[in-house]
C-alpha cells in the first residue's frame, strides 16, 4: 500500500504506454458517432424534402441515408463496448494489481442480488438490480468484494433510484450469526405498515433500537439489531469513533450492517466511479481518482478493523 508514493512511476510504466491505443479506440468511437449523426440527420432531411416535393429523389437518399445510420449504430455501439472493455483491462485492471497484487478483477461482474438483499441497508423491493467493477482479495486476513451496484424500480410512476454506489461486503466471523443494522438517521428500514411489510419491502427478521450511548455517532445512525449483546460486542465504542470519522471525511450518508457473520457497506455515489473520464484520457488526475476510490475501500476495513471481530 506505501508503494502508491510511486505514483508517477507508475503512471508512467503502466498507464501511459496504453494511452495511445486507447486514445485510437475513443477517436474510432467519436467518429462513428458523428457519422451515425450526420447520416440520422441526413435521413430526416431527405425525407423532409421529398415530402415537401423539394427532392424528387428524396425518398431514395432517405432509404441510403437510413441504411448508413443503421452500420453507424452497429459500429458505433461495437467500437464503444470495446473502448470501455480495453480502457478497464488497461487502466482499471492495472490499478487494482498495483494497489494489492493478489485481487482478482472482473470488470462486467458485480455483488449478487442475494448479498444485496441479505445486507438490508436498503429494503426497498427492485424491479432492476445492475453493476460492474466486481473485484475481491484478503485484506487484514478479511476476504472481501466489492463492486459498483445500482438498484431501480419502475412503474406507471416513472423510475425510482433506491442506491447507486459502491457496495461490498466482508467475511468476519461465521459464530455471530444475528443481524445489527446500522441505517442513516430519519432513513430506517422499517415497514410503517402491513402492506409495505408485504408488498414494498424486502423481508427481515424482527429488530429492536439499540442505543448506543455515542452522541457524535447517533447524530448519523439508528441502530437496530436482532441481538443486542451480539451488537454490543461488534460495535465497541473505538469503532463508532471511527465510524463517525469515515462518515464525515467521506460526507455521504454511508451505512453498515453485519448479518450472519458477514460485513456490508454502502457507499452511495452519484457519479459512475471507474468509467473512462470525459476529461479526457491524458488528464493525470483523473487516473488519480481512480486510485483513490479503490483505495476507499481498503482504508474503510483498516479504519473500521474487521480483523478484531474475525
Amino acid at each position: 500500500m506505501d508503494e502508491i508514493r510511486n505514483f508517477e512511476d507508475f503512471y508512467k510504466l503502466k498507464i501511459q504506454p496504453s494511452l495511445e491505443e486507447l486514445e485510437q479506440d475513443e477517436s474510432a468511437m467519436h467518429n462513428w458517432k458523428l457519422f451515425t449523426l450526420f447520416t440520422g440527420i441526413g435521413t430526416f432531411g431527405s425525407f423532409l424534402l421529398f415530402y415537401l416535393e423539394v427532392l424528387p429523389i428524396g425518398h431514395i437518399l432517405a432509404i441510403g441515408m437510413l441504411i448508413m445510420c443503421v452500420i453507424g449504430v452497429y459500429y458505433s455501439t461495437r467500437y464503444s463496448d470495446r473502448y470501455i472493455d480495453d480502457f478497464k483491462a488497461k487502466i482499471i485492471g492495472p490499478i487494482i494489481t498495483y494497489i494489492y497484487p493478489s485481487a482478482v478483477y472482473k470488470p462486467m461482474g458485480f455483488v449478487s442480488k442475494k448479498e444485496y438483499k441479505a445486507s438490508s441497508l436498503y429494503r426497498r423491493r427492485f424491479t432492476h438490480f445492475d453493476g460492474d467493477d466486481y473485484w475481491e482479495t484478503v485484506y487484514n486476513n478479511i476476504p472481501f468484494h466489492c463492486s459498483e451496484v445500482k438498484s431501480w424500480a419502475e412503474d406507471a410512476g416513472g423510475k425510482t433510484t433506491i442506491f447507486k454506489g459502491l457496495f461490498f461486503s466482508a467475511r468476519i466471523n461465521s459464530s455471530f450469526t444475528g443481524g445489527t443494522y446500522l441505517w442513516a438517521k430519519g432513513h430506517s428500514q422499517l415497514s410503517s405498515s402491513i402492506a409495505d411489510e408485504h408488498y414494498r419491502l424486502y423481508p427481515m427478521p424482527h429488530v429492536q433500537r439499540l442505543h448506543t450511548g455515542h452522541v457524535a455517532f447517533d447524530k448519523y445512525y439508528s441502530v437496530y439489531t436482532t441481538d443486542v449483546q451480539e451488537a454490543s460486542l461488534i460495535l465497541s465504542y473505538h469503532m463508532l469513533d471511527h465510524i463517525v470519522v469515515i462518515r464525515e471525511k467521506l460526507d455521504r450518508e454511508i451505512v453498515f450492517s453485519f448479518v450472519a457473520g458477514k460485513c456490508y457497506i454502502a457507499v452511495p455515489f452519484e457519479e459512475n466511479l471507474l468509467e473512462p473520464p470525459k476529461k479526457g484520457l491524458r488528464d493525470k488526475e483523473e487516473i488519480k481518482q481512480y486510485f483513490f476510490t479503490i483505495l476507499l475501500v481498503f482504508n474503510i476495513i483498516n479504519r473500521l478493523e474487521l480483523q478484531r471481530l474475525a
